[in-house]
């Protein structure tokens, strides 16, 4: 089964962050792209309050972390629309639950 993965990136200002995202659009891209060759199932961003959050539907935790690890770009992009800490990763098994689909 999948694995859907959640990195929450603390942000100062959830606007401008989004502002920084839209102005980074080729870069997002590309990278998303990238992806879909590397085991990406799906791929969303979403907004909470100081926080800007991927969820991700990966194939295999492996196949996320390999991802994850070869594209140091990501985390300096992110610190450049205003994260202002570290990001939190995690990584959870898909479970085939009754009502699921």
């Amino acid at each position: 089964m999948s694995v859907v993965v959640t990195i929450s990136f603390p942000v100062a200002d959830v606007a401008k962050a989004i502002e920084g995202l839209h102005s980074n659009s080729t870069f997002f891209e590309e990278t998303s792209a990238s992806t879909k060759g590397a085991g990406v199932v799906s791929h969303r961003f979403v907004a909470g309050k100081g926080e800007l959050i991927v969820i991700d539907e990966w194939d295999t935790a492996e196949h996320f972390q390999s991802f994850f690890a070869a594209n140091p770009k990501i985390g300096d992009v992110m610190g450049s629309i205003g994260m202002n800490g570290a990001p939190t990763i995690t990584i959870y098994d898909s479970i085939d639950g009754p009502g699921t689909f």
